[in-house]
């Protein structure tokens, strides 16, 4: 049998009630093409057999179990046990290509770059057959017209799970909060971002993102009135962290903040939601653009897609059709591919 060389890298999976799923990610993991420093499963108070199901992996995982306090707390559980010098976060329904450890670990190894992030796209899996959902979703680097930050404030965002992360970032920028969900992934970026951390775009791996009917590591905090709740609270936390900010960027970023902002606080008063204070920052952000003219933006940001050839998707996406590459990507972790 070959021996797989080691590389330091942490993977950090939190699981919550996923025994028909978080037996093939961690399978997924342990087929990478070197091998990680540890794999590190957090069960999140499961009540189904989960625990068994990681388990019978022995010793190639570490299992720490907890009582349910959500993905943040179960996310810097894993962390503190870890010590790579390389973190995934990694979700217990999603899978990877083979490469994706070694095609990031080599290009951040000698590099100044505090993360890596890859195409990644949605899929739904039965047996042994991928159906793609989706376009390939960030196929190419972002643009350079603006900064990371920006884009993520304009409406574009990754998931953690094609990214890895230098520790050194994840420290700098401190723990996931544990008073959101499912917005903790968003408010960390931020944090990270903030700090001062650069990401590097490795093109050659990718993330499959499982859509599914199974439990969500987030549970109710998903559905209705409390995602709006949730958002509300990001909305409140980032605004004054980034009270100072605001004002020295991009007039396009301005927009499109200003935009989904709106959008969300109509959304709450729908529902009969408590808002934002008054004196938030964001509200007074949104007070410089009338709704006529954010409705006037929003129509530029359609033609734009439609004339770019994104369609579905913001162009910082830079999204396209699948094909043979990802194909062959699924195939190298044992799937048939539809289109």
């Amino acid at each position: 049998m070959e021996t797989k060389s080691k590389v330091p890298v942490s993977v950090i999976i939190p699981n919550f009630n996923r025994a028909d799923l978080v037996g093939q990610t961690i399978s997924c993991i342990l087929r990478q093409t070197v091998e990680p420093l540890e794999l590190i499963v957090v069960d999140d108070g499961s009540t189904d057999s989960s625990r068994e199901v990681i388990s019978a992996f022995g010793n190639r995982v570490k299992l720490i179990t907890q009582a349910n306090q959500g993905p943040g707390a179960a996310r810097n559980a894993g962390f503190r046990a870890s010590s790579g010098e390389f973190i995934w976060f990694m979700d217990s329904d999603d899978l990877a290509s083979e490469n994706k450890i070694e095609a990031q670990y080599r290009v951040l190894a000698g590099s100044k770059y505090d993360f890596a992030y890859c195409p990644w796209i949605r899929c739904r899996i039965s047996d042994d057959t991928m159906r793609f959902c989706s376009q390939v979703l960030q196929a190419e680097p972002l643009p350079d017209k603006k900064p990371m930050l920006e884009w993520f404030l304009s409406g574009w965002s990754l998931v953690f799970q094609n990214c890895l992360f230098r520790r050194s970032a994840i420290e700098k920028a401190g723990p996931y909060r544990t008073d959101l969900m499912p917005s903790e992934d968003s408010e960390l970026f931020i944090r990270i971002l903030r700090s001062g951390a650069e990401g590097i775009f490795t093109p050659d791996c990718m993330v499959f993102y499982r859509e599914h009917n199974s439990n969500k590591i987030t549970g109710a905090g998903t559905t209705g009135n409390a995602r709006l709740r949730d958002w509300t609270n990001f909305l409140a936390i980032t605004g004054e962290t980034l009270a100072a900010q605001l004002p020295s960027m991009k007039f396009s970023t301005k927009l499109a903040l200003s935009s989904s902002v709106r959008s969300h606080l109509r959304a709450c008063r729908e529902n009969g939601l408590v808002q934002l204070e008054s004196n938030h920052p964001y509200l007074d952000l949104i007070q410089r653009y009338p709704a006529m003219f954010l409705f006037a933006h929003d129509l530029m940001n359609r033609v734009e897609r439609k004339i770019k050839g994104y369609p579905d998707f913001l162009t910082a996406f830079r999204s396209r059709r699948p094909g043979p590459a990802e194909a062959a990507l699924a195939e190298g972790i044992g799937y048939k591919t539809v289109f």
